[in-house]
């Protein structure tokens, strides 16, 4: 038992001489994050509707609601509900300042950090009167994150990321997406 005890001291002090020494060089690899650039932005675009919107929003609902009622079909009207009670939703309730910021690691928003080895490429447009940043991402979710940013600071962001991921000049688009903005186009054209 004695012959047991100071091996065990002798190993305990060992690891703890391998700890130190693990942290000592770890500390020299670890590079210094700086802030390249920072900003504050609404956490997604927000537009006030009228009256005339959330109107044309409730009758388009309802209408879909009476259709599925006759051909019967009650499973999709739960989903259907949601969705209006999302869309109510996002458009009464205004977004929170977010805080976002290039670092030499990465882009920090909204208190999540994404790394340069996750991120892929960006593109920046101009929609509905917001400037908006889209980056794709390696990672699961989210794909991509759409960031607001200030037009006079759109150069000053493009040259910063370009440094680290890939700029597209014409942006990544879907059929989903082109459908997607065709819809609302034409909705939103109506309710003005």
């Amino acid at each position: 038992m004695t012959e047991k005890e100071p091996n065990l001291t002798d190993l305990k002090g060992e690891v703890n001489r391998l700890q130190e020494e693990i942290h000592r060089l770890e500390g020299k690899k670890q590079k210094s994050v700086k802030s390249l650039f920072r900003w504050q932005s609404f956490s997604r675009p927000y537009t006030k509707r009228s009256t005339k919107w959330f109107v044309y929003t409730l009758l388009l609902v309802a209408i879909i609601l009476l259709v599925l009622l006759f051909v019967r079909e009650f499973f999709i009207i739960a989903p259907v509900l949601a969705l209006a009670f999302v869309a109510y939703i996002l458009a009464t309730v205004p977004p929170e300042i977010v805080e976002n910021e290039i670092t030499t690691q990465g882009i920090n928003n909204a208190s999540h950090s994404y790394l340069w080895n996750e991120l892929d490429d960006f593109w920046i447009i101009e929609k509905n009167g917001f400037t908006i940043l889209y980056i794709d991402t390696f990672i699961q979710w989210p794909r991509r994150l759409i960031i607001l940013i200030n037009t006079q600071d759109k150069e000053k962001i493009k040259d910063i990321l370009a440094r680290y991921i890939p700029y597209r000049e014409l942006p990544k688009t879907s059929w989903l997406d082109s459908v997607a903005d065709t819809l609302s186009h034409g909705f939103h054209k109506l309710t003005s």
